[in-house]
């Protein structure tokens, strides 16, 4: 397991500072070194404020020091905002100093080439030395909300702040996280924290995760993230956050060609680098919000605390068109809409009989006239329903001044019944209305689509988190989750391993199942191997040069006797040799023919951030065409390997649907677990290695691996 207190040091000082200064102040508020100290003393800060500047005895009515060392008392944290030139300088002082913390304003540094990198790391190797943490450069700052450390120039701060609460948000992007502010603002967003990485020299957006998901005051993380500079810390962080209950919401912007550029395989092909951010906060319950809008609805709806963990979801409309527009957006979300017990259904069309009363529960506009039926729909739902979220559509009768003090009497009613339910409001509705309704417990929304795809998102982060924490507990550790456990000596090496029979080999001692084959160097031997397997046999020229051994002609399928074999061997030769004259051929592979089941694939690809990616899906040439693939980083647990297998769009072929034979989906999570942790073990080898197809069989009859591939890592070159 990862040690987050090692990756992740704490950066709890950078937060709670008792004193501040501000190298590079002014008097002028419209300069970034005014700024800084125009919020801190307009937002309350209760901490020493110390401007830092050579030219002036008093800054903004607060005494002034012409140099950090002739403050005449500690500095816990300084704000820098001098042009690039100066900073060194400056962060010597702070060290000096044994100032704790600095942001880093100023930009000129990585962002602009070489020259300006290679001062960026000489900033963070004077931090390191002397112990001190650096935000930034190139950043807009932070805040922590709850003391009114305002330690940012943005001039967003001057429209107005967000009402404090329990959300932190962390984005790589100064730009982003300026907008995000005043968005937070005006959806009135309870943000306890905000912080802009910058360049990163130091703090990195996985140290602000980590030390959000240690805060007692945070409950979810909303974050901005471009890029990644150490796998192990983001991981750690998120692992972290998973097991705190933290709930994170990120928007992921960038996509990257890297991983797509390992056309060698298909595992390479399909692992594009995208797909696997996405699986890793997938693994970790994180939602990856498509949209700025989304973040923030996931976000506030997460900050509810109530997850509707099964995400059965019960709808109430007054409008049969939006009860048909919700069912729709539940089926594209995969929320289940159970229906009302037969009995209740029953009470309910006796009240209402033109009532629609399965789900989506219909009231119609008659409902309005007696609010006691509407307060029996209501509890019906809540009571006999087996929803875990419920969703109101109540259109803006909020607005009528006949209905708003009984509609309010019964809402409150229904909350303070169902303490633990999720409840969403969809509706338009006075301000002080939805004040009081949010301050009760409930979800706003007016939109009831967004209001649904912020139910799923929540769904999916409790699966996603809850199902690492189940395996972690769960006493059912075969030993496929043993083995991937293991220490690398426990696995074979992959070293000589360079085609096909020799890889299947070193499968076979890693517990991977092989059906029985011959490697051949002549005609006559071959035949007599077809001959003791049993026809129908295969061909497969072996060359540890040629990896797509179909598109070489080097395949021969479904050979019925001796006549068809001799044929398909004396065919075999010349193609091959025609397209790769140069190649090695090591023999030729003779294996009988495994027929039923389904193709699948299994392979593992390195990643260039997140190191091998172990990935699952259907086989032979669907794996490219259909891309249904699923993702985790390598070494898989059995439980997770349960859990991609389940993610694929076609697992219901796997699962029996329409009356298909149930597939040996154990024998599949095994064979994931056990190719992952091999890969992972010699991860200085592996660039990628895949099974391609596996053919599994029906439940209980095991997976076979009927061809694999491995490309070896190229070393890397020394300039």
């Amino acid at each position: 397991m990862i040690l987050s207190c090692e990756l992740l040091p704490p950066i709890d000082d950078m937060f709670a500072p008792r004193s501040v200064a501000v190298i590079g102040a002014s008097g002028d508020t419209t300069k970034i070194g005014g700024r800084p100290l125009k919020f801190l003393k307009a937002n309350g800060f209760a901490g020493e404020i110390y401007p830092i500047n050579p030219r002036a005895a008093e800054i903004q009515g607060l005494p002034a020091y012409p140099s950090i060392g002739a403050v005449p008392r500690t500095v816990d944290h300084a704000i820098i905002a001098l042009p690039s030139t100066s900073v060194m300088a400056a962060i010597e002082a702070c060290a000096a100093r044994r100032v704790r913390s600095a942001t880093i304003f100023s930009s000129g540094f990585a962002e602009i080439g070489d020259e300006g990198r290679r001062l960026q790391e000489r900033l963070a190797a004077v931090a390191r030395e002397a112990g001190m943490r650096i935000l930034g450069p190139n950043c807009m700052g932070f805040m922590n909300l709850r003391t009114g450390l305002i330690a940012s120039f943005a001039f967003m701060v001057d429209l107005g702040l967000p009402p404090r609460g329990r959300i932190a948000l962390v984005s790589q992007s100064g730009a982003f996280g300026g907008q995000a502010l005043v968005m937070a603002r005006d959806k009135r967003m309870p943000l306890g924290a905000w912080v802009t990485t910058g360049n990163e020299c130091d703090i990195e957006l996985a140290d602000c995760i980590g030390h959000f998901a240690r805060d007692a005051e945070t409950d979810v993380i909303m974050g901005y993230m471009e890029g990644c500079k150490s796998a192990d810390k983001l991981v750690a962080a998120l692992e972290l956050a998973r097991d705190n209950g933290k709930a994170v919401v990120m928007v992921k912007a960038g996509s990257s060609d890297v991983g797509r550029q390992a056309v060698q395989s298909h595992t390479g092909a399909l692992a594009g680098n995208d797909r696997v951010f996405d699986a890793i906060f997938r693994q970790y319950g994180v939602h990856n919000a498509a949209s700025v809008e989304g973040l923030f609805d996931v976000a506030y709806a997460a900050s509810g605390g109530r997850i509707p963990r099964e995400g059965k979801l019960g709808v109430f409309t007054v409008s049969g068109g939006i009860g048909v527009l919700a069912a729709d957006a539940a089926e594209r979300a995969g929320l289940e809409l159970p229906s009302l017990p037969e009995a209740a259904r029953e009470q309910l069309q006796q009240l209402l009989p033109h009532a629609s009363v399965r789900n989506p529960v219909d009231g119609t506009a008659q409902i309005w006239s007696d609010m006691k039926v509407f307060d029996t729909f209501l509890q019906t739902m809540a009571r006999a329903g087996d929803y875990d979220a419920l969703l109101l559509f109540l259109t803006a009768m909020p607005y009528s001044p006949a209905l708003q003090l009984p509609l309010k009497a019964c809402l409150l009613r229904l909350r303070e019944a169902h303490p633990d339910k999720l409840l969403i409001l969809s509706m338009f509705a006075p301000p002080e209305f939805c004040r009081e309704m949010a301050d009760a417990g409930y979800l706003l929304f007016e939109d009831t689509t967004r209001a649904i795809e912020a139910i799923a998102a929540l769904r999916d982060m409790a699966r996603g988190g809850d199902g690492a924490r189940d395996g972690a507990r769960d006493g059912d550790r075969d030993a496929a989750d043993a083995e991937a456990n293991a220490s690398p000596a426990a696995y074979p090496a992959l070293d000589g391993a360079d085609h096909e029979h020799a890889l299947k080999q070193v499968l076979t001692r890693a517990g991977i199942s092989v059906p029985e084959e011959r490697l051949v160097h002549d005609v006559q031997s071959g035949a007599l191997a077809a001959e003791e397997l049993g026809y129908p046999v295969a061909l497969k020229i072996v060359s540890p040069d040629i990896v797509h051994k179909s598109d070489a002609g080097g395949v021969a399928l479904g050979l019925a006797d001796r006549d068809a074999f001799v044929d398909a061997w004396k065919a075999m030769m010349p193609r091959v040799r025609e397209a790769h004259p140069a190649a090695r051929i090591e023999g030729v592979l003779v294996t009988p023919m495994v027929s039923g089941g389904v193709e699948m694939i299994v392979g593992v690809h390195r990643d260039p951030i997140f190191g091998p990616v172990a990935m699952v899906g259907f086989g032979g040439i669907f794996a490219e065409l259909f891309g249904d693939v699923s993702l985790r980083r390598a070494p898989v647990r059995r439980h997770e390997a349960l859990a991609m297998i389940r993610e694929l769009k076609g697992f219901g072929l796997l699962d029996g649907a329409r009356g298909r034979p149930k597939a040996d989906i154990a024998a599949l999570a095994d064979t994931i677990v056990r190719l992952s942790g091999l890969a992972a073990a010699n991860d200085a080898v592996v660039e990628s290695i895949e099974i391609n197809p596996v053919r599994l069989l029906g439940a209980g009859a095991g997976a076979l691996a009927l061809d694999a591939a491995l490309v070896a890592r190229t070393p890397p070159t020394m300039e």
